[in-house]
């Protein structure tokens, strides 16, 4: 490894340690921590730390408790507060939808947008009957395995190779889940739906529609209800309900959904 390659790595691993200290300082709250315990938490020595703690004082993005010793964050982190990032926006923006559509029908409605190999859930709309899903907003699931991951990958073109990458990280992946995942792909393609009955979780089935950003990324929303109340023959219904509500977000948005749904296609 060359001089210029050292430098970079100490570079990345210098910011990482940074990081790692405010997020466990934002855990802690305003009564913040002593620095052995934050060298713990950040899986360092306490000179290290120390000279990293520092380093964020002097930018105010920490603070130092002059009676306790404490550390804790300081008001240079107040910009970050206030920033709302795309992801927010974008659950602002869609969350009036997904109220519609669970309104529509009195089902469990989620957003998500990728997050790696996984889908990340976004928001949420429960109905008003009872439904038994394990979910909540910021959790992640492997995206084949999901109505919501499908469809976002279903405008991606994966190739045969990208196929097998996200197939890989699915734990006890075979030729069931491959066979699902490989033909709801194409029916994203042709159709602007997806599907999955009992692959995620026992006893519920989804249906996945994707949305198309003005920025260029992919984002989507799923219905998720008892298999009994959303089974295959139903989904096409349910897919065009869920793409009537989302056309009727404001045309400023820029949201679309696939003209296969929306009636502008062929």
């Amino acid at each position: 490894m060359g001089s210029s390659e050292k430098r970079k790595n100490k570079k990345l691993s210098t910011v990482d340690r940074a990081l790692s200290v405010i997020e466990y300082l934002a855990e802690c709250g305003p009564t913040g921590a002593p620095l052995g315990e934050i060298a713990a938490a950040v899986e360092s020595n306490k000179a290290t730390t120390h000279h990293t703690l520092g380093a964020l004082k002097t930018r105010t993005w920490v603070e130092q408790d002059s009676q306790t010793g404490n550390y804790f964050l300081g008001d240079g982190v107040a910009p970050l507060v206030r920033y709302t990032t795309r992801t927010e926006m974008l659950k602002e923006t869609l969350h009036p939808a997904l109220v519609a559509i669970s309104l529509r029908f009195n089902e469990l409605v989620h957003a998500g947008v990728l997050a790696g190999d996984h889908v990340r859930y976004i928001d949420k709309v429960e109905p008003d009957r009872a439904i038994r899903v394990v979910s909540f907003v910021g959790r992640e699931v492997p995206a084949p395995i999901t109505a919501l991951g499908r469809a976002l990958l279903g405008g991606a073109g994966l190739s045969e190779d990208q196929i097998n990458w996200y197939l890989e990280r699915v734990p006890e992946s075979g030729p069931a889940l491959r066979e699902s995942f490989v033909e709801n792909l194409e029916r994203v393609r042709a159709e602007g739906w997806s599907y999955e009955q009992e692959e995620n979780e026992a006893g519920i089935a989804c249906v996945g529609v994707p949305l198309y950003l003005p920025d260029g990324r992919t984002a989507a929303v799923s219905v998720s209800a008892p298999a009994e109340r959303l089974p295959f023959e139903r989904a096409r219904e349910v897919a065009q309900g869920m793409a009537e509500e989302l056309s009727a977000l404001p045309g400023s948005s820029g949201i679309t959904v696939s003209p296969a749904l929306s009636g502008t296609g062929d």
